[in-house]
C-alpha cells in the first residue's frame, strides 16, 4: 500500500473500481483503514446521481466542478476547495446539467466495506 496518492492523477485516469461500474457516480477507492474509506467520486454525466448512505458519515473536498449540490433540502453551488458534510442517512448529490463535469473527495467513517450494498440510488427507489 502506498500512503501518497495524486487527486489530480486519479481524476484523469478514469480508473473506478468495478463495484461502481453502473453507478451514477463512478469511485476510484484511494485508501482504507480501520475506521474510514477514502475515495474519489466521478460524475461525467448529467442525470440523477442523488443517493443515501444509511450508515456513513461523509466529508467532500469539491475538486472539479461548479455545480448545484444538494443535501437534504438545502442546494448549494460547489466549486473546487469547498468543503461538504453529509450526516449518515440523507439524500445528497451533484446535480449537472449537460455537459457539467463533477469530482470529490470522499471520506466516509465508519468503513466503507464495498462487499456490501452500501448506497441507495435515488433514481433506483419505487
Amino acid at each position: 500500500m502506498t500512503y501518497f496518492k495524486n487527486l489530480n492523477q486519479i481524476v484523469e485516469s478514469l480508473d473506478t473500481d468495478e463495484s461502481t461500474k453502473h453507478d451514477p457516480i463512478k469511485r476510484v477507492f484511494a485508501f482504507d483503514g480501520k475506521h474510514l474509506t477514502a475515495n474519489v467520486g466521478i460524475v461525467r454525466d448529467s442525470g440523477n446521481a442523488l443517493h443515501t448512505q444509511k450508515q456513513h458519515d461523509e466529508i467532500l473536498v469539491i475538486i472539479e466542478g461548479n455545480v448545484d449540490f444538494k443535501v437534504g433540502n438545502e442546494v448549494k453551488r460547489v466549486s473546487p476547495g469547498d468543503l461538504v458534510f453529509i450526516p449518515q442517512n440523507t439524500l445528497h448529490g451533484p446535480m449537472l446539467a449537460e455537459g457539467q463535469r463533477f469530482a470529490a473527495l470522499s471520506v466516509f467513517a465508519p468503513y466503507f466495506d464495498r462487499s456490501k450494498s452500501n448506497i441507495e440510488w435515488d433514481r433506483d427507489r419505487t
